[in-house]
Order: C-alpha cells, then sequence, then structure tokens
C-alpha cells in the first residue's frame, strides 16, 4: 500500500496515529492497524559481516535471495523498464552466505519457500548453470521449497536440467502479454531471448514440471485490460499459472493504464474461473507471497470452490513436498547411472 509519493493523489493512503492507536486513511475514510516490528532477520549479519539484509528479502513465507549479481539486459543498456537496479547485488554471494541467510530466516520466519533470482546470462543455459550450486547446497542442507525467477535458456534441454538439479517451481516472466508493449518495456527480452521463445519454453517447462509450478508475472496496470485478460487465458491454456503483481509508480510510465478496482476485481475473477476451466491448481504457488496470486484471486467474485474433509491434506505443504519428491524420482534419471 503506498503511503508516500504516487502519481494518482485519489489512490494514497496515509498512516496517521491518534493517541497510542495507528490508523490508515484515505479520502477521509480510516481503518484502525497494527504496524508489525521488522524481523530481527533484518537486523544481523553473516559471519562475514554482510548484512541478511543485503542478500535477501522475506515475504510472509518466502525468501527472496539474488546470489549473482551479472545480469547481461544491465551490461548492453537493455534494462527493463520495472528493474530495481539499485536493489540487485554488487557482487555473487558465496555458497556459506546464502546457506547463512536461509538458516536464520528459516529459524526466526519459518521459511516454506526459498526463491533464487538470477539476471540473465547470453548463453545455452541462461544462467542456471550459476544458480546450480547454490540450489544444490540449499536442497542438501534444507528441508523447502526452491523455485527460480530466470529468462528462458536458450534450449529446452536446459529446462530439463533445472528441473533435475531440485527446482521445484520455475518463472519465465512475460510482464506483459502485448506484443508492441513487450519490446518496449522489455528491450533486453526482446531482443536477447524473444517473445516467442518466452511462450515456448512456458509451454515445454509446463510439460516438465508438476502442474501448477510454472508461473509467469503479467503486471495489472502496465498494458490494457484486455490485454491482459487475453494473457491469462493464453498461459493457463498451455499449463502456465499467471501471477498477477500490480504495477505502482510515482510517475505514469509509458503505457501504463490507470485501472479501476472494478476492473482489477474482474482480472482476478477471471484469473480464479480460467485455472478452474484449465484444471490447473494454485497450491504449488500459494507461497508467492510477493504478489496477488491465483489463491487470492478466489476472494474476488469467483465462485466457492467445492471443499472436501480430505482437501486440507491434499492441498497441504507436506502433500505437496511428498508428491513433488515421488515425482522427481520417477522422472529424473542420470546418464549412464547403473542400473
Amino acid at each position: 500500500i503506498p503511503i508516500t509519493a504516487c502519481f494518482d493523489k485519489t489512490a494514497c493512503y496515509s498512516l496517521a496515529q491518534q493517541k497510542q492507536e495507528l490508523y490508515l486513511t484515505r479520502q477521509n475514510k480510516k481503518i484502525k492497524v497494527e504496524v508489525l516490528p521488522p524481523p530481527d532477520f533484518y537486523k544481523k549479519s553473516t559471519s562475514s559481516g554482510i548484512p541478511f539484509v543485503e542478500i535477501g528479502k522475506i515475504y510472509g513465507s518466502y525468501l527472496l535471495l539474488s546470489p549473482v549479481a551479472n545480469c547481461e539486459f544491465l551490461t548492453q543498456g537493455l534494462a527493463c523498464q520495472y528493474c530495481d537496479i539499485e536493489g540487485r547485488p554488487k557482487k555473487d554471494r558465496s555458497i556459506d552466505e546464502i546457506l547463512e541467510t536461509v538458516k536464520i530466516a528459516t529459524q526466526e520466519r519459518g521459511i516454506e519457500n526459498v526463491c533464487l533470482n538470477v539476471g540473465f546470462a547470453n548463453s545455452e543455459d541462461g544462467g542456471i548453470k550459476r544458480l546450480a550450486p547454490y540450489i544444490k547446497a540449499i536442497r542438501k542442507h534444507f528441508d523447502t521449497l526452491v523455485c527460480v525467477q530466470a529468462q528462458p535458456p536458450k534450449t529446452n534441454q536446459w529446462i530439463n536440467k533445472t528441473y533435475a538439479l531440485g527446482v521445484d517451481s520455475i518463472a519465465y516472466n512475460l510482464e506483459v502479454f502485448d506484443s508492441e508493449l513487450f519490446s518496449k518495456v522489455a528491450p533486453g527480452k526482446m531482443k536477447l531471448v524473444s517473445r516467442p521463445r518466452y511462450l515456448e519454453a512456458l509451454a515445454w517447462a509446463a510439460k516438465v514440471f508438476p502442474s501448477g509450478a510454472v508461473v509467469s508475472n503479467l503486471i495489472v496496470g502496465l498494458e490494457p485490460f484486455s490485454s491482459t485478460i487475453k494473457g491469462i487465458n493464453y498461459l493457463a491454456s498451455i499449463g502456465v499459472i499467471p501471477t498477477l503483481p500490480i504495477y505502482r509508480s510515482t510517475t505514469a510510465g509509458p503505457g501504463t493504464s490507470n485501472l479501476k478496482i472494478s476492473e482489477i476485481v474482474e482480472i482476478f475473477s477471471h484469473l480464479d474461473k480460467t485455472l478452474k476451466k484449465h484444471k490447473i491448481s494454485p497450491s504449488l504457488i500459494s507461497h508467492f507471497n510477493l504478489v496477488i496470486n491465483a489463491i487470492d484471486g478466489k476472494s474476488f467474485g469467483g465462485e466457492a470452490p467445492m471443499k472436501y474433509p480430505w482437501q486440507a491434506v491434499i492441498n497441504s505443504r507436506t502433500a505437496n513436498k511428498l508428491a513433488l519428491g515421488l515425482r522427481r524420482r520417477l522422472r529424473v534419471k542420470t546418464k549412464n547411472q547403473p542400473k
């Protein structure tokens, strides 16, 4: 919720204090709120003296890490419009630093998912090879789901290898579905990867990873309402779950559309209904607390799902991990492995 500067003054909120109570206010309306103290995680440092906050960010039970510094979109002057350039790491993190970060975050916050974000590498693997040591180390030492946000590799073989490394969920983020806006918003993705390759890679990944484990961002408000709906329909049709962060900026950038609340409600309601139509369960990505996701979409007017006594067990993290582990053992084979 923006409580500082924003280009739409009617959408701004303020945090006000009255006596000992805090209120979130907007246009003469207010609601009582509580401000939670930041986790101790943000006050501590690794044994090498690096503050944990410089290595990872916590969103609920979700830990986001960027262990690799380089992104060739940046070095070639092709940064995405929405890229948090200042927030990117200045150098690669050691495996020990990453493991320390996961350990303290897990102890303090009960982390259920570790997400590794990697910048683009113009190589066959697209950057996954540089993440491999971190993935293996995390899986060896922690009982957690591992997801990766990356750009599509040049060959589908590396999508297979990504799954075999132990990645539970993969995100190749389109950000916008409209082809013209895609080239403006993400020039590096268009020039060095291409929109067709994103769609091809997402479709292939959906066949390799479990149902509901392949996702792609569509930023709500960065393209016309109708284009986001088209994107939801297409991605769901190939087995991919669209995740829908809402665009916010202090200035109205090119390509943005000032969506109404009614349109946002319709988008999330449509997402919920579309996933049901294609029989894609969003339970595996319920940990994506960084964005409003498919499970949240059920609150926006979709039909209430039928509930059964055993449904909570089937959709639980424990059940998901058991299913993922069994499926991985059945599908992943090492070449020249002894019989």
